[in-house]
């Protein structure tokens, strides 16, 4: 049994970039924002006294160690980064995962009529990192983003660009930047959406109470639909601040449709193949949305606005691939063991008393998640 039914990125520690290019310099300005699982980690390496006060000391030794902690090449060789700005929060708010703090470093970039190549590596605190790093479209002439690339974590990044006054003809630089920057917000955030499903056993445990209660494939299609559709909408009303609901509410509700699937599948088999269990799959597919919002928001947090969208389509499709990884082997497997349980001399007790079976070890990881839930509620 998995040891929390916490799907959502409380235990990271969200790092996000923004690079900022100007004629001879780059400035990189660093968003630390840890979630409230990983929030006293962070405070017991910043509060070195343990006095509850960042004093402007400890403040200077922790920039510093995100500082170290930074390389940066330009051109094949190592370029230093020198700290301008810090910006440190209360510590309440660390702990409360609401608090950002923010660093500022700047480093030169000499003038050159061919491109720059870049590459940014961030090892601050692999273990809880989430990272994020992004470069904002320049805005003064004879600056270009020609290309960006990322590693899949994130933590490594690397950027082509140049400042030269003269752009190549046939070019336009600034909608190649575009073009990139959709695909590199999706693909992060489809990686974001498929690790979110594919660890959130809460969800995955749903999920196969769904799988086991379908008969054919066609009613797994029309099931597993409505529960996408009913996700889908409460996961874009959340991202966009519409719909807001407590968290600790959530992850009871959550736990309760894990039950409550299992417990129809052992005791009311036969309405998993009616309408009842399209309106079940759609009304907990809204519970499970408000779920899934609450680790995007998090990794949301201090996005630009204008990339929401694409952020919130990558997570979903993220979302609706490790929803296939784990239901098409489960129906799978379960039509495989049908087969020769359907060919012996009682084959509708065995198979039926297999599928009960498999329901009520789900159920019982349900009613574990739910007690721990409401424990944490109160």
């Amino acid at each position: 049994m998995a040891p929390s039914a916490r799907a959502h990125r409380l235990n990271e520690y969200l790092q996000a970039t923004t690079l900022e290019l100007a004629p001879n310099h780059l400035t990189l300005h660093l968003r630390l924002t840890p979630g409230t699982d990983v929030a006293a980690q962070v405070l017991a390496g910043l509060d070195a006294n343990h006095d509850g006060i960042f004093s402007p000391t400890e403040q200077h030794a922790y920039a510093a160690r995100v500082q170290h902690d930074l390389a940066l090449t330009l051109d094949g060789r190592p370029t230093p980064l020198h700290l301008i700005e810090a910006a440190f929060p209360p510590p309440r708010q660390l702990t409360a995962g609401l608090g950002d703090i923010g660093l500022t470093f700047e480093a030169p970039v000499p003038a050159s009529r061919t491109p720059h190549h870049l590459t940014l590596l961030n090892q601050h605190q692999p273990a809880l990192a989430a990272y994020l790093v992004n470069c904002l479209l320049p805005r003064q002439p004879g600056l270009r983003v020609l290309r960006q690339a990322r590693s899949f974590t994130q933590a490594r990044y690397e950027l082509t660009f140049a400042t030269a006054s003269a752009a190549p003809a046939g070019t336009d630089g600034n909608l190649s930047l575009h073009r990139a920057d959709q695909l590199a917000v999706m693909r992060a955030y489809f990686g974001h959406g498929l690790g979110h499903i594919l660890t959130g056993y809460d969800h995955l445990l749903f999920l196969a109470a769904l799988v086991l209660g379908a008969a054919s494939l066609w009613e797994l299609v029309k099931v597993i639909s409505a529960f996408t559709l009913a996700h889908a909408l409460t996961l874009t009303l959340a991202a966009y601040q519409l719909v807001q609901v407590p968290e600790a509410l959530v992850e009871i509700l959550i736990a309760g449709s894990i039950v409550a699937v299992a417990l129809q599948n052992i005791f009311w088999p036969s309405a998993a193949s009616r309408g009842s269990r399209l309106a079940v799959a759609f009304g907990f597919g809204l519970v499970h949305g408000l779920g899934f919002a609450s680790g995007l928001l998090t990794l949301l947090h201090q996005l630009p606005h204008e990339v929401l969208l694409l952020a919130l389509l990558g997570f979903s499709l993220g979302l609706e691939a490790g929803q296939q990884l784990v239901m098409l082997p489960v129906f799978g497997l379960r039509q495989v063991l049908s087969l020769p349980m359907r060919s012996a001399s009682q084959p509708a007790i065995s198979f039926t008393g297999l599928l009960r079976l498999g329901s009520m070890v789900i159920a019982g990881a349900g009613v574990f998640y739910f007690c721990r839930a409401v424990a944490a509620m109160v």
